[in-house]
């Protein structure tokens, strides 16, 4: 074959191989379109769209998907919730309602539903969503919060308070539970508090709020002239020698304490507070013989106040009670095992019962747990080191 032969084939074999291609290419388009899409197909392209933020995508998808699956609820729920994203609130309901006409409790749908209702301002049929979604899960925390938030929302604060409940129930170290329960009592304390203002703003009541606030504040000086005032108005309100004990305890005030607290126990002897305050009030006046009895009925009557046990121990064991304020002081790490000044106690006790072993356990404990917290006041004063340096550098 000569050359020039050659030549002119190879423009005819390279549009071959180019139709050859494209006639693959078009006949696996042709095949591609022909095949019948599944149920996870459409849900992959959907939830492709969501991520892209193509709500209106999605929307498109799972409506072409209901249409080729009539049956299947999964489709019109994941479409209500893209409604809902899309804020089209009415849009979403309609959806949810024809899955639960189906399948009343659907997982999730109720509680979509609740929210949905929840966006159009209606909480009475959210309160209701949300109670079908708990009765089937009653352990769905998301549902049980926008009830609460519900129950708020149309004053019915003790089922709001109640779901909180049931929250911290459920998981005792729930932070969000927790910072919503404190907001949801600010809430109706100063509601309350406000309320009461208007009925009556020279109350007792009012005063003795006052003083509580002022209290609160540490304002000492405030607080004990509110306190005394009140008492002078209506010496037989309950728990205000103890309140203003409180408050001379705390104030470093330990004579007045100390007076306040014991006209406190004569109203209710058992007073685990009192007795602790009036106690160690009695210690710092060298008076551990009077300090005991109280102390005692602080541990009796209270058996998680770790405190209680820490001071009746010190006091048993400069009586020479070793054994029982060993035993004490083992229950006090029990409560609170990362309290240095238990284990420092405990080294000092076994260190007297000639069990040099155990003594030096505690010692070493203390030695760590001691040291900790020195690196940790170290971090926290050159935070605010720092935090003072950027301060001046923005000025």
């Amino acid at each position: 074959m000569s050359r020039t032969t050659t030549l002119l084939k190879e423009p005819c074999l390279r549009r071959a191989r180019g139709l050859i291609l494209l006639f693959i290419a078009c006949g696996g388009a042709i095949l591609a379109q022909a095949r019948p899409q599944s149920l996870d197909d459409y849900f992959s392209r959907a939830i492709t769209m969501e991520k892209a933020e193509d709500y209106a995508g999605a929307e498109r998808v799972y409506q072409e998907a209901a249409v080729k699956f009539p049956n299947q609820p999964e489709i019109l729920k994941r479409l209500g919730i893209v409604y809902q994203t899309e804020l089209k609130f009415t849009e979403s309901i309609h959806a949810f309602q024809e899955v639960l006409q189906g399948a009343p409790q659907y997982p999730e749908v109720n509680f979509y539903l609740g929210l949905s209702y929840f966006g159009l301002n209606q909480p009475e049929m959210a309160i209701q969503a949300f109670g079908k979604e708990l009765e089937a899960n009653p352990k769905y925390r998301r549902a049980r919060y926008f009830e609460a938030q519900a129950f708020q929302t149309v004053g019915r604060n003790a089922d709001a308070l109640r779901q909180y409940e049931i929250l911290l129930d459920q998981d005792p170290n729930d932070k969000r539970a927790l910072y919503n329960l404190i907001r949801f009592l600010k809430g109706a304390t100063i509601a309350a508090i406000n309320q009461l203002g208007n009925i009556d703003p020279d109350s007792d009541y009012m005063l003795v709020l006052k003083a509580e606030g002022f209290a609160a504040e540490q304002k000492y000086p405030e607080a004990i002239q509110d306190y005394k005032e009140a008492i002078n108005k209506s010496p037989d309100f309950p728990g205000l020698h103890f309140a203003l004990g409180e408050v001379y305890y705390n104030s470093g005030d330990y004579p007045r304490s100390m007076q306040e607290l014991r006209l406190a126990l004569r109203e209710d002897p058992n007073h685990i507070r009192a007795n602790y305050y009036l106690a160690d009030d009695l210690l710092k006046s060298d008076k551990m013989a009077e300090a005991i009895p109280h102390l005692e009925i602080v541990v009796s009557g209270d058996p998680n106040f770790m405190m209680g046990y820490f001071l009746l121990a010190k006091c048993y064991s400069q009586g020479g009670k070793l054994q029982e304020a060993v035993k004490l002081l083992e229950k006090a790490t029990e409560l609170a095992p990362n309290d240095k000044n238990v284990h420092y106690q405990l080294a000092q006790i076994y260190q007297k019962l000639n069990q040099p072993d155990k003594a030096r356990e505690h010692m070493q404990i203390f030695q760590k747990l001691y040291a900790e917290e020195r690196e940790q006041k170290a971090k926290r004063l050159e935070q605010l080191q720092e935090k003072t340096e950027r301060a001046k550098e923005s000025q």
